[in-house]
């Protein structure tokens, strides 16, 4: 048996998707309600680390909004999706935070101890928004850094023993920077009590992997539908944690779990990881309600079928 978790935001209902169109009377009932059968159908699947389902979050960096020192501008597309974010601008060289901007947006009172919590590290966050006052993406992306730090702080306080760090553009970037990246990881990690798995999706990353297993993080999760499993398995990671995102979240085809668990057994033991974990590979959002419930599920079986590491 290894551990699991899901990651990102899941998918409304229907049901909801209306309510929110038509901004019913019973938005804020059907919120709640579809967030407690999430947070449900993870704990009974046994998943590791149990996570908010982000309903209310339109974007992984929806919450930023809020700050007093952004303004959020046009809808840009999310990489080769058919969804949008907001670009978000940031104006003045501090980030007014005081932590409270991604619990607010988390229903904590329904979650388990065993939490875990996603926030966009800072190169990605850096590479899809903007900031007049910063000269440089790099001097963008470490004081986005310093902002995302507070924010970690508040969350580990909180109990939160998982950070899931998102990062989607350094997947499917070209050119990464990965003194940048570290530096700015180190301003998020050092010191930290808590878990952070830096999750990599919407691009291949099998020629980064040497410099990703030098970033100052406790683990790497990989898309393995986007990086092939073969690239992952030619590395150790003896002194990180992997996570393998085996359930596609692009796909309501529902996985066959044996088929699922003999690959995960021949990644670990290939990498011979610190922990193993299986997860998703990026949102759920993508398919519908039904299938991600069952994906869960699934999620679970195979994380109790794998082989301890």
């Amino acid at each position: 048996m290894i551990s699991s978790y899901t990651f990102g935001i899941y998918p409304r209902s229907e049901e909801l998707i209306e309510a929110t169109r038509k901004n019913t009377e019973n938005l804020d009932s059907l919120f709640q309600k579809e967030t407690e059968e999430y947070i449900s159908a993870q704990k009974n699947a046994n998943l590791g680390f149990v996570s908010d389902p982000l309903l209310k979050w339109d974007d992984i960096f929806r919450p930023f909004s809020n700050l007093e020192t952004v303004t959020p501008t046009a809808l840009n597309r999310i990489y080769e999706m058919n969804t949008f974010y907001r670009v978000l601008s940031f104006n003045g060289q501090t980030f007014t935070d005081d932590g409270s901007l991604v619990q607010s947006n988390l229903d904590l009172s329904l979650l388990p101890k065993n939490r875990a919590a996603a926030i966009p590290e800072p190169f990605t966050f850096a590479q899809r928004h903007t900031s007049k006052e910063f000269k440089t993406k790099e001097d963008f992306t470490i004081n986005l850094a310093k902002m995302l730090r507070v924010e970690i702080d508040s969350l580990v306080e909180s109990g939160f023993e998982v950070i899931q760090l998102l990062a989607p553009s350094i997947a499917y970037n070209k050119e990464v920077d990965f003194g940048v990246v570290s530096d700015a990881l180190k301003i998020i990690t050092d010191g930290l009590k808590a878990k952070t798995i830096l999750h990599t999706y919407f691009g291949d990353v099998s020629t980064k992997i040497e410099n990703l297993l030098d970033l100052p993080v406790s683990g790497l999760g990989f898309d393995i539908t986007k990086t092939p499993t073969s690239s992952i398995e030619k590395h150790s990671f003896s002194d990180k944690s992997l996570t393998i995102g085996i359930i596609n979240s692009f796909n309501t085809a529902i996985e066959k779990p044996q088929e699922c668990i003999n690959q995960v057994d021949e990644i670990n033991a290939k990498t011979k990881p610190k922990e193993s974990y299986v997860s998703n590979n990026f949102d759920l959002e993508y398919v519908p309600k039904e299938f991600a419930m069952n994906k869960i599920s699934v999620l679970g079986e195979i994380a109790r079928g794998a082989k301890d590491v």
